[in-house]
Formats: structure tokens, C-alpha cells, sequence
């Protein structure tokens, strides 16, 4: 399968809340052909070092990166991190956002209890591995206790913002997270911006955002259109991808139609941070 023109900015593996190990997702970005894919595990980096061996197996460029989720005016916010140069600064800062994963996972599960769920913590740490845990991983666990009958009905249910269940997050302000880029010279981009994100944008260019995700699953044709309109008159860089899990269930195999063309790989990759 050919797929040369193509790459995959967006990308999660089992170091998060992905099902694949690093090594797995290149191998499958590899048989769809694919040029070079990214890895944006949420708040870790850790799995970069698998990565980097298999793409050589593969003959695959990576395109290494973090997604890091923000809380700002009581509102997520998800910021993509590439090519960061100082990889253990980057990988200090992250692990008080990890330690805090377990506890915020705790409160959520007690609320669920509280409903009368049959669950506990040790359960979703078992399904998360080795990994810290994240609301993706809980939606994996109440759908093999069929208390749902989709990933997507355990966010809507109980998981999503203003839903019984949900906890927010202890985590960085964009202020913090804009900074921790910066200081490890990584490229930051907003992530599926999508309804609600563009508010954050003011916010953010001053800042030093230098890209918008404009191509990704969750964006209708029409917020394409209008965030790629937006990355053109700021002059910011336009970047998308699968956001791909591994969760066979949702599209059967990987989802081919959500990689995006390789001519938007060139201009990140040619993007010094100063």
C-alpha cells in the first residue's frame, strides 16, 4: 500500500491512553503507508524512545510530540508540543501532571460508585497498564462491564464536562503550558480547536501558538475551512491527524481518510523556536 503522500500528525500510543505500544503504532502507520507519523501522547513523552527504534525498523519518519491538556475559564484546552529539543525538562515538568491523573481518577470513580457502578480504581489502573490514568480508560472498563454501548456514550454519560461524573482537571494554565514549550523549544500548536476553541485563540497567539490543528476527526468541512482561513492570516502553521487510539471497535482498522497530505509536514519541520 502506497500512501507516500501522506502523514499522520496525531497519533496515541499505550504510554497514555492509546491500546498500541509506540513500536505497534509505527508498524500499522507503516502498513498503511504512510510517510511519517506523530506521536502526541497526552502529558508524557515516554514513549518517544520505542518510537524512534521502530520507525528505523519501518523506514518511517517520526515526528515527536506531547499533547498537553490546559484548564482555562473552567474550559479544556489541548495544546500540541512537537519536536521538543529538551526532552527531560520537558519529561520533569509533565510528572506532577501525572501524579495528578490518579488522584482526579479516584473522585471520578467514587462518583460512579455513588450511582450504584461496580468499579474501583485498582480496576481502571490495570486497564491503563503502565500508564497513568485518563477518562479513555475508564470509558474502555464500563464497556466491558456493558454499563455502555460505546466509548463515545461513557463521555457523553457521565464523563464529559457538566456530566454526573466528571471531575475537572488539576493541571497546567495555558500561561504554564505556553511557557513549558517554549523553555524546551517545542512547537506549539492548538489541538481540535473545534467549536469552542477558537476563543482561546487571542488568548494564545500572544503567546506564541504557532499552529492550528485544522484537520481532524471531530472538525466538521465547515470549522476546516474556517480554522485554515484563520492559520493563513496569522501566518501559523496548519497541521492534523487521526488522533487515533487504537480502538478498533470505533473504526474497524486504521482510519486511512484521516491522514493528511505531507505538504504540511515540511514547513514544521523547517520551523525554528526562538
Amino acid at each position: 500500500m502506497n500512501n507516500k503522500n501522506k502523514i499522520d500528525l496525531h497519533m496515541h500510543s499505550n504510554a497514555s491512553d492509546g491500546l498500541c505500544s509506540p513500536g505497534e503504532l509505527i508498524k500499522i502507520a507503516a502498513n498503511a503507508g504512510l510517510a511519517a507519523v506523530g506521536l502526541t501522547d497526552h502529558d508524557t513523552i515516554k514513549g518517544l524512545p520505542e518510537a524512534s527504534c521502530a520507525v528505523k525498523k519501518y523506514n518511517l519518519e517520526l515526528v515527536p510530540g506531547v499533547e498537553i491538556g490546559v484548564l482555562e475559564e473552567n474550559q479544556e484546552v489541548h495544546i500540541l508540543g512537537y519536536y521538543p529539543q529538551y526532552k527531560d525538562d520537558l519529561k520533569n515538568a509533565l510528572e506532577r501532571v501525572l501524579k495528578e491523573r490518579y488522584t482526579r481518577m479516584d473522585e471520578i470513580v467514587g462518583k460512579l460508585r455513588k450511582q450504584g457502578f461496580k468499579l474501583n480504581l485498582e480496576e481502571v489502573l490495570a486497564e491503563a497498564g503502565n500508564s497513568a490514568p485518563g477518562r479513555l480508560h475508564l470509558a474502555r472498563l464500563l464497556l466491558k462491564k456493558r454499563y455502555i454501548n460505546s466509548l463515545e456514550q461513557a463521555f457523553s454519560l457521565y464523563l464529559n464536562q457538566n456530566r454526573e461524573a466528571y471531575v475537572p482537571r488539576k493541571t497546567f494554565t495555558i500561561k504554564q503550558a505556553m511557557s513549558l514549550l517554549k523553555e524546551v523549544k517545542a512547537i506549539p500548536i492548538i489541538a481540535h480547536p473545534g467549536v469552542h476553541g477558537s476563543s482561546m485563540l487571542d488568548k494564545l497567539i500572544p503567546l506564541g501558538l504557532l499552529g492550528i490543528e485544522v484537520f481532524h476527526p471531530e472538525h466538521s468541512t465547515a470549522q476546516k475551512r474556517t480554522y485554515q482561513k484563520i492559520a493563513l492570516e496569522n501566518n501559523l502553521l496548519i497541521t492534523g491527524g487521526s488522533d487515533y487510539h487504537g480502538d478498533y471497535k470505533r473504526y474497524g482498522y486504521y482510519p486511512q481518510h484521516l491522514a493528511i497530505s505531507n505538504q504540511y509536514l515540511l514547513p514544521l519541520k523547517n520551523y525554528t523556536v526562538k
